[in-house]
């Protein structure tokens, strides 16, 4: 494999340990000494110009982030050998499984190695350095800054360049499920609060993935606001006045979904069963129990708050578990 040295801008952490990367082409095929690797790293496609000129296809560059950038968001994980997770809140990390079919000119994938473990040799992270223009990969909707997870059922994350071509010898089926990890920006969702009597309370923006109980507190909301005080509680029978302090048990942080509810999280056992039993109508939720934009997706959401204050009949419902 053909070495290359880290850029100036790369992150210190990466050039502090290691000097070089692999890139993986067909230039490594005769290296690899399997027919299953070589199917996946083949040759680019040749094409001919203008002027009848052998040239290679060129490789589709669509991350914002280098390489580098990318590698470095994952680090903290793969230094520690865990699940590859990113540590840096203006970034998520996706997971995207897709179906390639094996062509004659391979799959057009290139792969670069970022860092290799010196305690655990088969330890690293190798990324997708290329997609090939025309290629299965990128009919699939790879790109450049991806990291193998797994080839149909072969483990490959957080390992090193060697340990993912031994690994990929293991896929012999011309149909491979590969699934990948990538990072993306977080997207963000515009929040407007209502007061029970339809007046308008708040307005703000929250990264996707927040907690809607927990961004009302960050906002400066009094408990009270967020927790009608007549409300019976679901896990303790006509005692109002109190709460769960977020524990997701007494239901009585309510709040009724007035757009936008393709953006929240679906209930969980204990809050979905509360509802269902308590006879809510279908737009209520916990607000504790919310997270919103699932599946990191952005857009806008209006809730209003205690909407059982209200309802009298709401308020005393002594059905709990």
């Amino acid at each position: 494999p053909q070495g290359r040295g880290f850029v100036s801008e790369a992150p210190e952490a990466l050039r502090m340990m290691t000097t070089t990367s692999r890139i993986a082409s067909f230039w490594v095929v005769v290296l690899l000494g399997s027919w299953a690797s070589s199917f996946f790293l083949a040759p680019p496609p040749i094409s001919r110009g203008s002027e009848g000129q052998r040239r290679r296809r060129p490789l589709l560059r669509r991350a914002a982030l280098s390489l580098e950038e990318t590698a470095a968001k994952w680090m903290t994980t793969a230094r520690n050998g865990l699940r590859l997770k990113s540590t840096n809140q203006t970034f998520v990390d996706q997971v995207v499984t897709v179906t390639l079919k094996r062509g004659e000119g391979g799959l057009g994938i290139e792969l670069e190695e970022l860092w290799q473990s010196e305690e655990a040799p088969s330890r690293g992270l190798v990324l997708v350095a290329g997609v090939l223009k025309g290629s299965p990969a990128e009919d699939a909707g790879l790109r450049r800054g991806d990291t193998l997870v797994s080839a149909n059922g072969v483990e490959l994350e957080c390992l090193s360049f060697n340990a993912v071509v031994a690994s990929l010898s293991k896929v012999l089926e011309d149909s491979i499920e590969l699934t990948v990890k990538r990072i993306v920006r977080r997207q963000y969702v515009d929040v407007t609060v209502l007061e029970p009597s339809g007046d308008a309370k708040a307005r703000f923006v929250i990264p996707a993935g927040a907690n809607l109980r927990t961004a009302f507190l960050l906002n400066g909301f009094r408990s009270a606001e967020i927790y009608d005080t007549q409300t019976y509680r679901f896990d303790a029978i006509a005692n109002a006045g109190t709460n769960c302090g977020g524990d997701g048990t007494c239901g009585t942080c309510l709040v009724s979904i007035l757009d936008g509810a393709d953006l929240v999280s679906p209930p969980g056992r204990v809050e979905r069963a509360a509802l269902t039993k308590q006879k809510r109508p279908p737009r209520w939720r916990w607000s504790c129990c919310m997270f919103v934009g699932t599946g990191n997706r952005g857009g806008n959401l209006t809730v209003e708050l205690r909407p059982q204050s209200r309802f009298l009949d709401e308020i005393e419902k002594v059905t709990g578990v």
